[in-house]
């Protein structure tokens, strides 16, 4: 049986694999991280890793991934390569540039106070936030990806091998911790000030926590769509394989149900919903969507499929914010600017990117309302062209390797379309109007660091006045830490009783809905809409 050596910066793990085995799943048995957004299909070109030995020769797909440059230095795609002989395997260490990233205070260092951790673990990227347990000062903030990227970049690839197996269920729930895990290294503790951890909070969608928990996901796959158990736990210690000090309590607040989680639920207590004046809204941006509303007495929350475009992924030249990446674009004298992380040259397009890029495309109408990319616009008709699959695309770069293609409209199209059409059925059930919204919180990683005008132009909030608009990276972090006390825990759990869980998929409008918020435009298109009970 050849044996399979994988290199990940200074780790070296050797496993065994059948001769024929996918070299992507042989990585995944390493608890190594490799993205495979498309969940190992064969259809994102995004798994690439660096094969030194004992590979098949590249077949089709990855001869049309691949560049000739890549092909040389043996780059390969893990979800089509496959074990020949003894092989070794190199993957390219994962930066990840977040807004969660942060040091606030050193307080932590010389104060000799008890510390508390708060984790928000999300789909793609996962958050730790040091807080001091004496006055709830948050400190420092770190972030690592979440390696069960392996099994696909959505929540329902990762279900859904959950349910094919138990070993990939427990390999999900290592792969969890693993995350979490390196998102607390990356705090850069000494061993001295992390043994002063006394309590720690996680927070997450429902497909994490019950990933996490080992509780059995069946439920989640099919209507209503519910969690086998909403309840919180106070010490769940005992379930995070020794990666906090042994004296730690750690707590896992409750759910609200659906695919609402904790994290929604910590958005709701920072933004004071439990409080609020009067009618606000917050969208917490990302793969999986959560949309918050009231009217300053009921509070009515939504989880909605955004899809990946949110995080760069799924989009042609999509890239997670790392230096290069593009964070903004317009048009300026006829020509196509753009502002990279660490002004370095692009290689790729963020989320924020890629709705501030369709923004500025929309001006200088190069792209319809309907989200057509025209063949013959008013400006930059130099910049257009096709893909391979004759598909019409934006070059962004003078050597052509960037560009923005028909189909990554429509993946941003339909992300919008979902996140709108949730907050439009929540605020009918209120019934409210934009014009009613008195604050509109956009957060996440995405809507932390969003263009608040090119959200209100392109229609994916409601129209709205631009000052009524905040934008906070953190919520379900900073929340978290809320929930580091006693009192902050038992506000969790009261505002998870009163908060109120609504079924988009039973909605009679939500797909008329979202189709019409599909449209470009700041107002959504009257596409027989019925009304809301």
């Amino acid at each position: 049986m050849p044996e399979v050596t994988v290199i990940y910066g200074e780790e070296v793990v050797k496993v065994d694999a059948e001769k024929g085995s996918l070299l992507g799943d042989v990585i995944a048995k390493t608890g190594l991280p490799l993205e495979q957004p498309c969940a190992g299909r064969g259809t994102c070109g995004k798994c690439k890793v660096l094969v030194e030995t004992g590979i098949t020769p590249p077949d089709e797909i990855e001869l049309e991934f691949l560049t000739e440059g890549e092909l040389k230095i043996n780059n390969r795609l893990a979800c089509r390569a496959r074990i020949q002989d003894d092989a070794k395997v190199m993957l390219a260490p994962i930066v990840v540039y977040s807004n969660k990233i942060f040091r606030s205070s050193n307080r932590y260092k010389w104060a000799d106070a008890p510390l508390g951790l708060a984790i928000d673990l999300g789909s793609t990227t996962v958050a730790a936030f040091l807080t001091m347990l004496d006055n709830g000062e948050v400190c420092a903030g770190g972030a690592g990806l979440n390696q069960q990227t392996v099994f696909g970049a959505d929540v329902i690839s990762r279900l859904a091998a959950a349910l094919r197996d138990p070993e990939s269920a427990d390999r999900l729930r290592r792969l969890a911790l693993a995350s979490i895990n390196q998102a607390v290294d990356s705090l850069k503790l000494s061993s001295k000030i992390f043994a002063r951890v006394e309590r720690v909070t996680i927070v997450s969608n429902v497909a994490m926590h019950h990933l996490l928990t080992g509780l059995p996901v069946d439920r989640l796959a099919v209507r209503p769509f519910q969690p086998v158990d909403k309840s919180a736990r106070r010490d769940v210690n005992e379930l995070m394989g020794g990666i906090f000090p042994e004296r730690a309590k750690v707590m896992l607040p409750p759910l609200i149900g659906g695919f609402v989680g904790s994290d929604a639920l910590a958005c709701l207590a920072y933004f004071g919903f439990d409080h609020a004046p009067g009618p606000m809204a917050a969208i917490d941006m990302g793969t999986n969507g959560e949309v918050l509303v009231t009217d300053g007495k009921r509070i009515l929350t939504a989880s909605t499929a955004a899809g990946p475009a949110f995080e760069g992924v799924l989009i042609s030249c999509g890239s997670r914010a790392v230096d290069g990446a593009i964070v903004a674009a317009e048009v300026l004298d006829g020509t196509l600017k753009y502002r990279t992380i660490a002004d370095a040259a692009p290689i790729g397009l963020t989320g924020s990117g890629l709705l501030s890029l369709v923004h500025a495309l929309r001006q200088a109408g190069v792209i319809e309302p309907s989200g057509r990319i025209l063949t013959d616009p008013p400006r930059l008709k130099d910049r257009i062209g096709v893909d391979r699959h004759n598909t019409r695309r934006v070059v962004l770069t003078d050597d052509g390797q960037l560009g923005l293609t028909q189909w990554d409209v429509r993946e941003l199209q339909k992300a919008k379309g979902a996140i709108r059409a949730a907050m439009e059925i929540l605020m009918a059930q209120l019934s409210l109007t934009s014009a009613d919204l008195e604050r509109v919180i956009l957060t996440g990683s995405f809507g932390g660091q969003i263009d608040v005008q090119s959200a209100i132009d392109l229609g994916l909030i409601p129209p709205v006045p631009v000052e009524r608009v905040e934008t906070i990276a953190n919520g379900a972090g900073l929340g978290a830490a809320m929930f580091l006390t006693d009192e902050g825990f038992a506000l969790g759990e009261e505002i998870a009783q009163k908060a109120e869980q609504v079924d988009l998929d039973s909605d009679p409008s939500f797909m008329s809905r979202y189709v019409g918020a599909m449209s470009l435009t700041p107002e959504t298109l009257e596409i027989n809409i019925p009304k809301t009970k």
